[in-house]
């Protein structure tokens, strides 16, 4: 899938074939590039990045046939949502993957400066009808924060407006 230059592996998002293998070398390679990622056991890759794989809720970049940005997103309930905030996300179950209709991004890694392209791809096409949120995980700086988002075409819209429904 080709999008603003970047060719994407997005499952959620197109029919393109693509390879487990691959998905998973581009992600843990752009961890080990990534100042907030590199340093994480290798034993939690089983439960940080294969998930998001084998429940086709990533988006992988690149550019010039390299690896440059890797987000991974979660469709919550409250009881869900509840654990992720309360607890590592390590200990998330995999049932908790797709529980809900709560978008939260889990992982947004961009260590080569592509933060704000994904961040326009993701609000402008992969979820311009969505609201989001992600944990802030810089709490060694100001804390642990909830970040709240919306996609480009609610941002248009006039508040309040209806939660919008995960999209099967």
């Amino acid at each position: 899938m080709q999008l603003d230059n970047f060719e994407l592996i997005a499952p959620a998002f197109s029919e393109k074939p693509w390879n487990e293998a691959q998905a998973l070398g581009a992600a843990v390679w752009l961890w080990m590039h990534s100042a907030s990622h590199r340093d994480v056991p290798l034993h939690t890759l089983n439960a940080l990045l294969l998930p998001a794989i084998a429940n086709r809720q990533f988006i992988i970049g690149y550019e010039s046939g390299r690896p440059v940005f890797y987000a991974a997103w979660c469709w919550f309930s409250v009881e869900a949502e509840q654990r992720y905030v309360q607890n590592p996300a390590i200990s998330l179950p995999a049932h908790d993957w797709n529980s809900g209709e709560r978008l939260w991004f889990l992982d947004w890694v961009a260590p080569f400066g592509h933060s704000a392209r994904l961040a326009r791809l993701v609000q402008r096409h992969l979820f311009a009808d969505s609201r989001f949120s992600a944990l802030y995980h810089r709490g060694n700086e100001r804390g642990l924060r909830i970040k709240r988002f919306q996609g480009a075409a609610l941002a248009r819209l006039k508040w309040p407006i209806a939660a919008v429904a995960r999209q099967s």
